[in-house]
């Protein structure tokens, strides 16, 4: 009996002695964990992409400000002179800046508009329906402006750091699509690996992804994107509707080996994906707007 009782003894002990062990073991793989996932993430936020992610949303995100902005002012400006119309919207904080109703300066106003578009403001100031605000009416109208202006400098610097960064980080995309467009498509995708990884069909349609879920959801009866950002390449956008979806789909391809490029093989082939698409675009123009 007195063996068999040590014998349970001696395995209570061993089960107490393991536990502690258990613990210990527990706690060191979550400790590892822990130091490797704080590695990854300080290695992530180091990455110079990452950067232009952010610089790239910053500049979206400035652009949706500076619009809403620019309809209040038109809004308020409207109580004083609603005859101006302007289609762009610095253009027209501009103009409230430096244009007085009473008394304006030719000069300064032709600065911003040109000397007709200036001629035709001043005409139409003199029979303008506007309401006779006070002076520190108009002043904090234009305070508003000023603040609109400031925003648009913003964006222009934010965007010439980003046209440099991007030769720095994807030099391929950037010289076939340009900086911001470049920085759009690895902000849209999360990073320029993971814009590597993904293939041609989907840089098409990356940034139209509502459409593409509709045209899902509708089980076809809605048609599919046939560009999301990339629309906003000039060879896109500028060219006849019948033939945007085939220029479309032959700037995604080289889009796709540049991301490839930059961010595997490290290899500036841009000059020659740049050619290739170019003899794409001429057979493209030159079918006429066949149907795809």
């Amino acid at each position: 009996m007195a063996y068999g009782k040590g014998g349970r003894d001696r395995g209570r002990h061993g089960r107490r002695e393991e536990g502690p062990r258990r613990r210990e073991s527990e706690m060191d793989r979550r400790m590892r964990f822990i130091k490797k996932a704080r590695e990854r993430t300080t290695e992530a936020l180091r990455s110079r992409d990452i950067m232009l992610v952010q610089l790239s949303k910053s500049v979206e995100e400035l652009e949706k400000i500076a619009n809403v902005m620019g309809e209040k002012l038109e809004e308020l400006y409207g109580l004083y002179f609603p005859e101006l119309r302007l289609q762009d919207k610095r253009s027209f904080a501009s103009v409230v800046v430096v244009f007085d109703k009473d008394s304006p300066d030719a000069k300064a106003l032709a600065d911003v508009v040109g000397e007709p578009k200036a001629a035709e403001i001043a005409e139409k100031a003199k029979g303008s329906m506007g309401g006779e605000l006070q002076p520190k009416d108009v002043e904090k109208i234009r305070e508003m402006a000023r603040e609109i202006k400031s925003i648009y400098s913003l964006i222009d610097t934010y965007e010439d750091y980003t046209e440099e960064l991007s030769k720095e980080v994807c030099p391929n995309l950037q010289y076939l699509a340009g900086g911001k467009l470049a920085g759009k498509l690895v902000a849209a995708a999360g990073s320029l690996k993971k814009l590597s990884l993904m293939p041609a069909s989907t840089v098409q349609v990356l940034g139209a992804e509502k459409a593409l879920f509709k045209h899902l959801k509708s089980k076809g009866r809605i048609a599919p994107p046939k560009h999301g950002l990339i629309f906003q390449h000039p060879e896109v956008s500028q060219s006849p509707k019948a033939q945007r979806g085939k220029i479309a789909r032959a700037l995604a391809a080289k889009l796709s080996i540049a991301a490839k490029a930059d961010a595997q093989t490290k290899r500036f082939i841009g000059p020659l994906l740049k050619e290739s698409f170019e003899k794409r675009l001429e057979k493209i123009r030159g079918s006429k707007g066949k149907k795809e």
